[in-house]
């Protein structure tokens, strides 16, 4: 993070050599979270930026300026024309202090949810602020609560649990991970807690880092993979892949930079490896589910002799759930027979029929399905290592680039596709419904709910405002939607059919409740294609 105490101690020490004197042309933010002031000193123009939003809060100054033309925002209009006179941090905290003529300062408070910059009068009371939340004055500044000594360090220390580097960061708090890290590094405490310690070494330890930073005014580190930066060589980094700057500015920037681009790069990387591992972990079960059912007898045999036993029987009505009959196989036994409630014993023969020719089918196929799951795992492993291989945006891109079919984004909406080029989509939920209805679906498309209960909604998408779908593409579509209704059980269900243009959002109603004004009502069978 760009704003460590001791960086900004160290910005603070260069801008004061730099920038007193230089007149203050402008100020705007162009972005949330920045502020740029361009400055200019014996005719040179440059820009101080300051960053005040999570993950990178901090300043630094470029000397490319130019101002946007679009989408900004003019601020601080009282600080313009004013020269700088002096620059420094504060002791105590992080708050960096620019100085100018009239009385005026400019105090930015680089730490915490709450960054912000303040243009204050020479009283005190602000005139301006950067980000809305403001006090009517300056606050305070507060000393940070650090030991001085030894004694104070051993009393603080021995209240210290868990690991000896968090504990370092909760008693001396203007170190951060890195410097924290630096600490253990230096005397070997690594993997030490911070009980197994005894406080003396760890002080004399912290107190010579300490005295180091805030004397430094050498290059600045920017260490990758992860990116770190740091106004000292860091022995804990070292052999690492590293880059010196000897201007401030310029580390301070291209720093800025890497730890954007590795954010960004972090928030591609993370859902495409969580969405591989779970598809994998699915290819994994649905192969392993197959292995078990191929070392499992085949129960067609069985649906075939139990058709074969209701053929044989006398006929029965329907709405039996079960019934019991002789074996025709074995007359001296009765077996319990499952039934269909809604079929008769001859339509329920035609079931348990059906059922074994699908059972027969399925385990011919069955080989062929089991190498096909094991492929597909093989290839999603590839597929995971590759993305695993990767370091930046880059890399990122080639890699969907070379995947981009497992790798695409989940779709809104479930959808079929019906006889080209139609396709419906239903929502798979309350708000999906809704977002479909009122932002996805255009006026001529066709709007589908099945009436009179709760259900998805659904849209037959046009290719054309004058395309004319057939009756039997709109049964179709309507037996789809009726499927995804709760009328799912039901013989014959009513579904609505209009164009979107008649369907409309009534205020206050809950989500995925709509209006419709004209309407027209197919009866369908639920079924999907």
């Amino acid at each position: 993070m760009l704003n460590n105490y001791y960086l900004l101690r160290r910005l603070a020490c260069a801008w004061d050599e730099r920038l007193p004197g230089s007149t203050v042309l402008d100020a705007w933010s162009h972005s949330p979270g920045e502020l740029t002031i361009a400055l200019e000193r014996d005719g040179v123009v440059t820009a101080a930026s300051f960053l005040t939003h999570a993950p990178i809060i901090g300043a630094f100054r470029r000397t490319k300026v130019g101002r946007p033309r679009r989408n900004v925002k003019p601020l601080l209009r009282s600080l313009h024309g004013q020269s700088i006179v002096k620059i420094r941090v504060s002791e105590s905290d992080r708050v960096l202090t620019l100085r100018c003529t009239g009385g005026l300062q400019l105090q930015a408070y680089l730490y915490g949810a709450h960054a912000n910059i303040l243009l204050a009068d020479k009283k005190g009371k602000v005139a301006e602020a950067f980000r809305k939340y403001a006090p009517a004055e300056l606050p305070p500044l507060r000393a940070a609560p650090e030991p001085t000594n030894i004694a104070e360090f051993t009393t603080r220390w021995k209240d210290a649990r868990g690991s000896a580097e968090r504990a370092i960061q909760r008693v001396f708090v203007r170190f951060n991970k890195d410097q924290a890290r630096e600490i253990m590094q230096l005397q070997q405490f690594k993997g030490h807690s911070a009980e197994a310690l005894e406080p003396a070494p760890v002080f004399e330890v912290a107190q010579a880092l300490h005295e180091r930073l805030m004397s430094a005014r050498g290059p600045l580190y920017v260490y990758k993979d992860p990116v770190t930066i740091s106004p000292v060589r860091l022995e804990a980094r070292k052999g690492q892949e590293v880059s010196v700057y000897s201007d401030i500015d310029h580390g301070l920037h291209t720093y800025a930079r890497h730890a954007l681009s590795e954010r960004a790069y972090r928030l591609q990387y993370e859902p495409l490896r969580k969405k591989l591992v779970r598809m994998l972990d699915k290819a994994e079960r649905s192969a392993a589910r197959m292995r078990v059912e191929r070392s499992r007898p085949s129960r067609a045999d069985e649906y075939e002799r139990l058709g074969h036993i209701l053929m044989a029987s006398p006929p029965l009505p329907a709405g039996k759930h079960r019934v019991r009959i002789p074996d025709a196989f074995n007359p001296a036994t009765e077996l319990t027979v499952s039934l269909d409630p809604a079929l008769n014993s001859l339509q329920n023969a035609e079931r348990y029929y059906s059922k074994a020719r699908k059972a027969r089918t399925s385990r011919a196929h069955l080989d062929t399905l089991i190498r096909q799951a094991e492929e597909k795992v093989e290839s999603l492993k590839q597929q995971l290592q590759a993305l695993e291989k990767t370091r930046t945006q880059k890399d990122i891109k080639a890699f969907q680039k070379t995947y981009k079919q497992s790798v695409r984004p989940n779709q809104p909406f479930k959808r079929y596709a019906l006889v080209p080029p139609y396709e419906l989509w239903v929502g798979r939920n309350a708000r999906e419904s809704e977002m479909l209805t009122l932002q996805y679906a255009r006026p001529f498309d066709l709007w589908m709910h099945a009436r009179g209960v709760s259900g998805a909604h659904a849209v037959l998408r046009l290719p054309g405002r004058n395309a004319q779908p057939s009756n039997h593409l709109i049964e179709q579509a309507a037996a789809i939607v009726a499927w995804h209704s709760k009328a799912r059980t039901s013989s014959v269900v009513p579904v609505i059919v209009t164009p979107r243009k008649y369907v409309r959002k009534v205020r206050g109603t809950p989500t995925g409740e709509v209006a419709v004004s004209r309407e027209e009502v197919v009866m369908v069978e639920p079924a999907l294609p």
